[in-house]
């Protein structure tokens, strides 16, 4: 298993088997915290301690079956037909409209796989969380100067944390359309991507050696979270 390392996450991307389940995906990410508790007032902010975990909370995401190579508009459509919502293609059209987007494919191999920025350099790669049989487990990782620390989801430093995160909302566009399932488009950097595995091809991203602690062959173990 993961016996045929690929070079780049390109090189990988290229590979990648659309359609078919199998793909998991890990992303490393700093967690976006408030400088001040949820609910601070503005008039309430000098005497208001600052966010003492301000750049050392990070969200170790690893995605079983992830979906990556498919377009947005067609992702929610088919979750509209597999909820029982059904559209033509142009009343789907009208009732979710297209917007405009800052980042394109790099080129069609690598279509609504990995994204880049209209205005730079900067790479991304395109998941869609909530879309079945995808399944996302989270980790909480705390980082203070060399020590590192995986955060306990009821621990008191973990109830803290939380009252600087302001909390993520579903799409409006998509529960007009009446789905209950709603996908979440999630599009990392690259760099913050740990490694891309599937069938015997996996990628690992040089900047997370540490990261190698975990055992690859066994990666169903990252879901079993005690």
């Amino acid at each position: 298993m993961y016996n045929k390392q690929i070079a780049t996450i390109e090189d990988f991307g290229a590979r990648i088997k659309r359609g078919t389940f199998g793909l998991y995906a890990a992303l490393f990410t700093e967690q976006k915290m408030n400088k001040y508790p949820n609910g601070t007032k503005a008039g309430e902010r000098k005497n208001t301690p600052e966010n003492p975990h301000l750049g050392k909370v990070f969200n170790l995401s690893i995605y079983q079956n992830a979906c990556t190579g498919v377009n947005y508009y067609n992702v929610v459509k088919a979750e509209c037909e597999r909820e029982g919502i059904h559209f033509t293609d142009a009343e789907f059209a009208v009732a979710f409209p297209k917007e405009e987007t800052y980042c394109e494919s790099v080129d069609d191999t690598l279509a609504n796989i990995i994204m880049q920025k209209d205005d730079s350099e900067q790479r991304y790669l395109r998941l869609y969380k909530g879309r079945k049989p995808t399944k996302v487990v989270y980790y909480t990782i705390y980082k203070d100067g060399d020590k590192i620390t995986l955060v306990e989801e009821n621990s008191e430093l973990m109830k803290d944390i939380k009252r600087y995160i302001t909390p993520s909302k579903p799409s409006a566009k998509q529960e007009a359309l009446g789905i209950k399932n709603v996908v979440a488009v999630k599009q990392p950097k690259v760099e913050n991507v740990v490694f891309l595995a599937q069938s015997d091809d996996i990628w690992i991203n040089p900047r997370f050696g540490f990261m190698q602690l975990f055992n690859l062959d066994n990666i169903n173990k990252l879901f079993t979270k005690k």
